[in-house]
């Protein structure tokens, strides 16, 4: 005869999936406020904000480079719309010219 605390018991009892949620949760149930302390003083409320905030810094980040790709193009194509060559290679690499140009094309 099987006993009840015999594995071969409890897999006839149980599929493997149902045998360790019921033993995970007779676990959770009994050690509840056990397991709920332990949570809570491994969650580091600053190490979260610290990591949202890195994660929108990296999001921001992306979206100005998409931005600024979209504005030189933008520029570019008013430039060889203008037949303007050395100035559209130019601002490839000078700032100073480029910003110049977004003001005279009026681009912000």
């Amino acid at each position: 005869m099987l006993r009840a605390h015999e594995p071969s018991f409890i897999f006839s009892q149980y599929g493997n999936y149902e045998f360790i949620n019921h033993i995970l949760e007779e676990f959770l149930r009994k050690y509840r406020m056990e397991v709920l302390g332990m949570l809570l003083e491994e969650f580091d409320v600053n190490k979260y904000e610290r990591s949202l905030r890195e994660e929108g810094r990296a999001e921001g980040l992306v979206a100005d480079r998409e931005e600024g790709e979209t504005r030189l193009a933008a520029l570019l194509n008013h430039l060889f719309s203008d037949n303007r060559m050395e100035d559209a290679k130019l601002v490839l690499t000078d700032k100073n010219l480029r910003e110049k140009l977004y003001r005279e094309y009026e681009m912000k």
